[in-house]
């Protein structure tokens, strides 16, 4: 088999929806790469119960959503418009002919669901009076955040629920919350929704229920919620009471006469979604050791329907029946569905991947750490020669490595290194008290992640001088840590991550609350802790040549952060490279544009292989010529 290339990355196609009709009729979105016109093609799959395969193919198609009778599909597109024309709209398929467009949005559909067989609710940015203006010339608020990841500036606007009606294209806006709405659920003939008490914190939320009509009850506060769902009239909730901070397990709550009842306290796992019902009960996706689980809870506990070496991405279940998109290491992800015990593979959008390409299975390597296993992988490519290494660093903290299609971990491999990766203390898949690092980022995180990796070293072909550590997001901020602790490293490539907590704190979309939190008090109160976790104030010592690369619209970890690292490092006569990408949010490494994507794997590996002297092949190279300079 041949080795798998930068193409090949950027072909695979990202599975991100999968809904179920209450007929059993199958709605799939995918998103495939048009590399020459340097976008994505969205793609809804419809596959009938009686057989039947529909496509509808359209610019920003997303959320399908089925109506009660299943005899209608509505969507969230941006089918027609102009790439001036600003926001998104909504358009409904009757199972034949073209999606009609019935309501159009100026700011844009942040979520969508079917009152009834007519009648849409829709969850809308709306303008705050007074603070915006219609040309976009200006932005005005009084509020935190001013930007938020991935939508743009929002400080003008509050997310609104409205009614669509799909016959007559009549929308009415139901709703006038001083905060934000977050999300919402159909409650029987009424729409349940929670937004935050007040705006300057992101929790605790509280939740309401609103009729038609307009007439509205409290039904909840004091908590912290990520999703509402309702089953048959009985009314979901994943919540926590802040007992970590911002960094607590969301669990599974009934809500019954204004109070919480907790279903899944005793597993002690961080659930990522309620997925829909099985058989009138709730179904759930949660990470776990590496692997993230579909399964379904009641009063006695959970019952796994999805578990293996793989992971659960997305679910959607009515009745009997339940669609899941699930990926493994050297399986790209595809949709199942599962009914009676009995699992059917749906689709093949990514097998040419895995027929075509050498793919490689981590190697579970678990270390004990301070009487705690720690959980890590690595990817060993072919040859008994020693060959060099690159440690990757999750995101987070509360992220999760383990038994995922990671492609540019197999692009890595494919390129003659060894691969290791692992999940230290604040990651998540385990218990609470093992998530909780606040106050100790860059401290036990960094003596486990060094453990696992001496582990490594010791048991495989490793050449030590020619090791690199990698990370986005929190794993960039532990490559900068990284490299101010220890000159083992002869390269390292930090994406879209923290260097400054002062600086963070006052730009960062979350800063003002996420720092607190994690960090401790603001700067203002504890100013010498956030001086000592910034490895911006500490790169005298640095030795490892180092690569930032940024979006310039990430508004998490904004660009300022690699941009004080780089000027620290450059005007202590370090060894420093900055690559700044003029669009994309902080997730641009898997959602950036196409022709971003694929020069951003070139870059990085270019760069590795400069620094850890690596020709093509994995040959150690002995040309002491830069083809990428550093300062």
């Amino acid at each position: 088999m041949r080795r798998l290339t930068i193409d090949d990355v950027i072909r695979i196609a990202r599975i991100t929806d999968v809904r179920l009709s209450q007929k059993g009729d199958l709605a799939i979105i995918d998103l495939v790469a048009d590399v020459d016109k340097n976008k994505y093609v969205s793609e809804i799959r419809v596959l009938t119960s009686a057989g039947d395969e529909f496509y509808l193919v359209g610019e920003g198609d997303s959320s399908p959503r089925w109506s009660p009778s299943s005899n209608k599909l509505a969507f969230i597109s941006r089918r027609g418009a102009g790439k001036d024309d600003k926001g998104s709209g909504i358009y409904v398929w009757g199972l034949r002919g073209e999606p009609r467009r019935v309501a159009w949005f100026r700011d844009g559909v942040l979520d969508l669901e079917w009152l009834d067989d007519n009648t849409l609710v829709a969850l809308s940015a709306t303008p705050r009076e007074g603070f915006y203006d219609p040309d976009g010339d200006y932005i005005s608020t009084d509020r935190l955040p001013i930007w938020f990841d991935g939508r743009g500036f929002i400080g003008s606007l509050t997310g609104q629920l409205y009614l669509v009606d799909i016959d007559s294209g009549r929308v009415r806006r139901i709703t006038d919350e001083e905060n934000s709405i977050q999300g919402f659920s159909i409650c029987g003939n009424a729409i349940c929704y929670y937004t935050r008490e007040e705006w300057r914190r992101p929790f605790p939320h509280v939740v309401k229920r609103i009729t038609p009509g307009g007439s509205q009850d409290l039904i909840l506060r004091g908590y912290a919620v990520s999703q509402l769902y309702s089953i048959d009239s009985e009314l979901y909730m994943l919540g926590h009471r802040m007992s970590i901070g911002i960094a607590s397990h969301y669990r599974l709550w009934r809500i019954l006469d204004g109070d919480a009842h907790c279903l899944s306290c005793s597993l002690d796992k961080n659930i990522h979604m309620i997925a829909g019902d099985l058989d009138g009960k709730p179904l759930v996706v949660y990470p776990d050791q590496g692997r993230i689980v579909l399964s379904v809870i009641d009063s006695k506990g959970p019952r796994d329907l999805v578990r293996r070496n793989g992971v659960v991405i997305t679910a959607n279940a009515r009745g009997g029946r339940a669609a899941y998109v699930y990926a493994s290491p050297t399986q790209p992800p595809e949709v199942y569905v599962v009914e009676n015990g009995s699992e059917k593979r749906i689709t093949r959008i990514n097998e040419w991947v895995s027929r075509e390409a050498k793919l490689y299975e981590p190697i579970y390597e678990p270390v004990e750490i301070n009487g705690r296993r720690i959980d890590g992988w690595v990817i060993i490519p072919e040859g008994d020669s020693r060959k060099p290494l690159i440690l990757y660093i999750h995101g987070g903290p509360k992220g999760m490595y383990g038994y995922y299609f990671n492609p540019e971990m197999q692009l890595m491999a494919s390129e003659g290194f060894i691969v290791a990766f692992c999940n230290p203390r604040g990651s998540d898949g385990y218990d609470e008290e093992f998530a909780d690092i606040r106050g100790g980022y860059g401290e036990r995180d960094y003596e486990e992640i060094m453990t696992f990796l001496d582990n490594i070293v010791r048991k495989y072909p490793v050449d030590e001088d020619r090791m690199a550590v990698t990370g986005i997001s929190y794993g960039g901020y532990m490559t900068n840590v990284v490299i101010t602790k220890t000159h083992r490293f002869r390269a390292a490539v930090s994406e879209n991550g923290i260097a400054d907590w002062i600086a963070d704190y006052w730009a960062s979309d979350i800063g003002y609350y996420f720092n607190p939190d994690q960090i401790g008090g603001t700067p203002i109160d504890n100013l010498e802790e956030y001086i000592r976790k910034s490895p911006a104030l500490h790169v005298a010592s640095v030795k490892t040549p180092l690569l930032l690369i940024h979006s310039m619209e990430d508004y998490r970890c904004f660009i300022d952060q690699s941009l004080a690292m780089h000027t620290a490092m450059v005007m202590a006569g370090k060894d420093s490279r900055i690559v700044v990408f003029t669009k994309g949010s902080h997730g641009h490494s898997i959602a950036g544009e196409p022709r971003h994507r694929k020069k951003r794997y070139e870059i990085k590996i270019s760069w590795l292989k400069e620094k850890l002297g690596i020709k093509n092949g994995g040959r150690e190279s002995r040309d002491t010529r830069h083809t990428i300079q550093g300062h």
